[in-house]
């Protein structure tokens, strides 16, 4: 047995991002994303918001790439802090946001919606329908949970199993941080936000580039090339809030 763990986590190991593949992962997401809030939001600024910023990373790089006023919101922060770009955070959930009706013209809601307990998911849908102004946007992204390597744990099949044994494969994780995630997938999400009053106005295939895997299993990635056409790593989507008299899809 003892010998079967070192294996898996020696695989698992190697999953995990250097320094120079973290930052470049991040900025191919920030890329990624900020095309999409290009393509779709409708103002040309004002306030924008992201919904589960841990410690603003990604509010900045996205501020640096399009022409919003960002700040965030997060579980973890205590109270009030700011980015190592200068934007304000905020102590919040996605169920319970403190902040304004219809102020925001984008909201970020990337990689976030997997981690929402399932009793939230719905009335955090609701709640980030309120914040968001009338023709505004969400945009975001949700790792796929059946892709072959889990995302948040690298290790092989885990969102194939069920949540009882998930947490004991856990063990054999790489990952500094414990178990927090659900099986969901873009199917689910476009239910809630449908549900919630959203319009799902696209949703799309996502795949991160070979430079920000591994270098130890890029050889795989290159193997399953064609398969992530059919099953991605990630999906990303945009929600609009309608209009004022234009509420149907």
């Amino acid at each position: 047995m003892k010998d079967a763990e070192g294996t898996s986590s020696h695989i698992a190991a190697g999953m995990c991002q250097s320094a120079d593949e973290w930052a470049n992962r991040n900025r191919v997401l920030a890329d990624s994303l900020a095309e999409l809030i290009h393509a779709s939001a409708q103002d040309a600024g004002g306030l924008a918001v992201e919904v589960g910023c841990q410690q603003g990373q990604l509010t900045d790089g996205i501020a640096e790439r399009t022409p919003f006023d960002w700040s965030g919101i997060d579980p973890a922060i205590s109270d009030r802090e700011f980015s190592s770009g200068g934007r304000l955070l905020q102590h919040g959930y996605a169920h319970s946001l403190p902040l304004p009706d219809d102020a925001f013209a984008c909201v970020l809601f990337a990689n976030v919606y997997e981690h929402v307990d399932p009793t939230q998911r719905g009335p955090s849908m609701v709640e980030i329908l309120r914040i968001v102004k009338p023709g505004g946007v969400v945009v975001g992204q949700l790792p796929n949970p059946y892709f072959p390597i889990e995302s948040h744990s690298r290790l092989p099949f885990m969102g194939w199993l069920p949540e009882r044994l998930q947490k004991p494969y856990w063990r054999l994780s790489p990952a500094p941080w414990d178990h927090d995630f659900y099986v969901v997938t873009i199917r689910h999400l476009r239910r809630t936000a449908e549900e919630a009053g959203f319009r799902v106005e696209m949703t799309r295939k996502f795949n991160y580039p070979l430079e920000v895997i591994p270098e130890s299993v890029r050889w795989a990635a290159r193997l399953l090339e064609a398969p992530m056409r059919i099953v991605p790593w990630a999906w990303q989507f945009v929600l609009r809030k309608p209009s004022v008299g234009n509420e149907s899809p």
